[in-house]
């Protein structure tokens, strides 16, 4: 896509970015290396997605250097010096971390081989003392094939154990004081990875939808921050030897072209239908709120939550509320972080006199722990203070015939390591953002694919009450790990950053879709995305950094506008199974029966990468597609019904969806 791209101007070239990324800066596309049936691919200093005849083996090992707060500093890396020969491939680049006066310089080298070898060293020294969380290697193990599954722990003692990759997601550390794990990504295919240079254990990064089992350097028992002191050298290698079983690779996928056409079968209704969608609301932008709502309600949102901090906000806040009711006509979710300063009915009494007071009808009120808002480990130690329980009966005294939810107000690690007693509850809720670790685009779409185990493991210890999902969004509302969320001025790709430039985009719009066909798939009661305006809005308004395009044009919305749009009009329908057979990259897909009969199907079909897709929708010979793609992007952003539309008639069962697009087509269904 970008080759063709290539002979326009820098400032066509830079719109495309923004009307994909939000950003005027294009994605990082990797070097893929190869080396008979090893591959790899170099981005950006880490390898990515390595495979065994395209067996994902490690889904990335990195080099990092956290800081005090547990962001990852951004390196200047060297060019990289890459030799490949049909057998194998080197790589060698330096890096030099260097911020606030602190900095740390590393060499890097790399090694594949057609036998099965690959390595990685990197060998730096603290030229400052460096303030730091972490500094040194992590490597993702993928989900699939993996979750559930056994694994050989060599600990770093020399003690051996047999072991299992956690099926359900694991609010702590599965696997300790390791120094190689092995295990069989594919039958007759086994992997051995070995650290050196430091002691490592793993995480369950799903809690944070990271689509990955992350072992990286030091254990978390030890003290953190903690000084690396200026001379200090580190030198640490991750080496992966894969080898096959005689006749091994018969049980190993064929290869595939990378760009043939995927199949999409939609099939019959699933036992689940459409949960509500609702918007959350920024209460550090009320005043962009109100602006917006008159465009929330024309949407059909019908379900709002908000957060009011009784130490922190004040009773215009509640008004603010109010008043956001009224004109959206949507029904209030009241998150509530306690202080649990006061006796629990002193303290829930004069809370609910001050909602009465703004004159706010709530329809539920979320109730947790306002010390519940930082992460804590599994093994503690926890906050005192009153029981869950008591205050959720408190809250039913204070708030009579009121739904009471609980769980967290924080994402859900939070929530699958404290794991509230569900007792007096109505439902249970908690959010989620895809940045806490990575901020690129792959990543973030790959979270996707960890939802249904989020989901699962939620269910396992909330009594079968409902989940209620959100406001969750790509950037972060919180940081329970730090001081805040990361600042984010130049609309870069960061993690732990509360604005994230792909809400303006149309990958955000394709994003907000996949997540809620997943969790909508998993049977959650209700799936709150964003916020009205602001930061994470659907609403466009200026804001506190620039916004490149949007503050030159005028614009009504951001195209996950239109998902919103659409979600919400949605709520009840009956799901239809989606199913995609091929090769390459799978795009999102959330198919519904319309109203007028069981034939009657509305297909929404997002494609997150950089390149088009090709698809064949074998149980259909034509209908109406309306797209929303970079090209539409303009004119799209202008007009909040511009996906609603009729669209054009298509002929045919095969077409391609371009990049970073988004397609909503309406069919009768064989």
């Amino acid at each position: 896509m970008f080759d063709r791209l290539s002979s326009i101007s820098d400032h066509a070239i830079s719109d495309h970015a923004i009307a994909c990324y939000g950003t005027a800066q294009p994605p990082s596309r990797p070097h893929v290396l190869r080396a008979g049936p090893l591959s790899a691919e170099l981005e950006d200093g880490a390898m990515r997605s390595i495979r065994w005849r395209d067996v994902e083996i490690l889904r990335g090992v990195a080099f990092l250097v956290r800081d005090a707060h547990w962001g990852t500093h951004s390196a200047q890396l060297s060019d990289p010096e890459v030799t490949e020969t049909p057998d194998r491939f080197d790589v060698r680049f330096q890096g030099l971390v260097d911020k606030d006066g602190q900095r740390f310089r590393y060499e890097v080298r790399i090694g594949g081989s057609a036998d099965g070898e690959f390595v990685f060293e990197a060998a730096g020294m603290a030229e400052t003392d460096i303030v730091t969380c972490r500094t040194g290697f992590v490597v993702l193990h993928p989900i699939a094939g993996v979750a559930g599954r056994p694994v050989r722990i060599e600990h770093a003692d020399g003690s051996g154990e047999e072991g299992c990759f956690p099926a359900l997601v694991s609010p702590g550390q599965p696997i300790f004081s390791i120094r190689s794990l092995a295990h069989e990504p594919a039958p007759g295919l086994h992997a051995l990875c070995r650290l050196d240079g430091d002691v490592f254990e793993m995480e369950d990064q799903r809690n944070w939808t990271d689509a990955s089992f992350k072992t990286y350097v030091r254990p978390l028992a030890l003290p953190t921050p903690y000084v690396l002191a200026a001379g200090t050298r580190l030198e640490q290698t991750v080496r992966l030897t894969v080898t096959e079983e005689a006749g091994g690779d018969r049980g190993l996928p064929a290869a595939q072209p990378a760009n043939g056409t995927l199949r999409l079968t939609v099939g019959e209704a699933l036992n689940v239908r459409m949960p509500q969608v609702g918007v959350g609301i920024d209460t550090l932008r009320l005043p962009a709120q109100e602006a917006g709502a008159s465009l929330i309600h024309d949407a059909g949102v019908r379900l709002l939550v908000g957060r009011f901090d009784p130490l922190a906000s004040g009773d215009e806040t509640l008004a603010a509320f109010a008043r956001l009711v009224e004109a959206t006509g949507a029904d209030l979710l009241l998150e509530l972080p306690l202080p649990c300063r006061e006796p629990l009915d002193t303290e829930l009494g004069e809370i609910a006199a001050r909602i009465d007071a703004a004159r706010l009808p709530i329809s539920g009120l979320t109730v947790a722990p306002a010390t519940y808002l930082r992460s804590y480990q599994p093994s503690g130690p926890w906050p005192d203070g009153p029981s869950f329980v008591d205050i959720y009966r408190a809250t039913r005294r204070a708030f009579p015939g009121l739904p009471v939810g609980g769980g967290v107000h924080a994402y859900f690690p939070e929530l699958n390591r404290a794991r509230p007693p569900v007792e007096g509850c109505d439902y249970v809720s908690f959010c989620t953002s895809p940045i806490v670790h990575a901020a690129d685009e792959r990543s973030i779409a790959q979270s996707l694919e960890v939802l249904p185990a989020i989901m699962e493991t939620a269910r396992s210890f909330c009594g079968g009450l409902p989940i209620r999902v959100g406001p969750s969004a790509i950037g972060m509302r919180d940081n329970p790990y730090g001081r805040g969320p990361v600042d984010n001025p130049g609309n870069g790709r960061i993690p732990m950053a509360r604005m994230d430039p792909r809400q303006r985009g149309l990958f955000g719009a394709g994003w907000y879709l996949g997540y809620v066909a997943e969790l909508a798939r998993q049977g959650a009661a209700s799936v709150t995305l964003g916020a009205i305006a602001g930061d994470f809005g659907f609403v466009r308004q200026p804001g506190d950094w620039p916004q490149p395009w949007f503050d030159r044009e005028p614009t009504a919305i951001y195209p996950a506008y239109h998902i919103i749009r659409a979600l919400a009009s949605a709520g009840g329908a009956s799901l239809l199974e989606c199913r995609f057979d091929g090769p390459g990259a799978t795009p999102v897909a959330l198919a519904w029966q319309r109203p007028g009969g069981e034939r009657a199907v509305e297909l929404w079909l997002a494609n997150l990468t950089a390149d088009p897709i090709r698809i064949d929708i074998g149980s259909v010979c034509g209908g109406r597609v309306q797209m929303l793609t970079a090209d539409h992007f303009a004119e799209s952003s202008r007009a909040p019904q511009w996906m609603a539309g009729e669209g054009e008639v298509w002929p045919l069962s095969e077409f391609d969806l371009p990049a970073c697009s988004v397609a909503r087509m309406v069919f009768d269904h064989r």
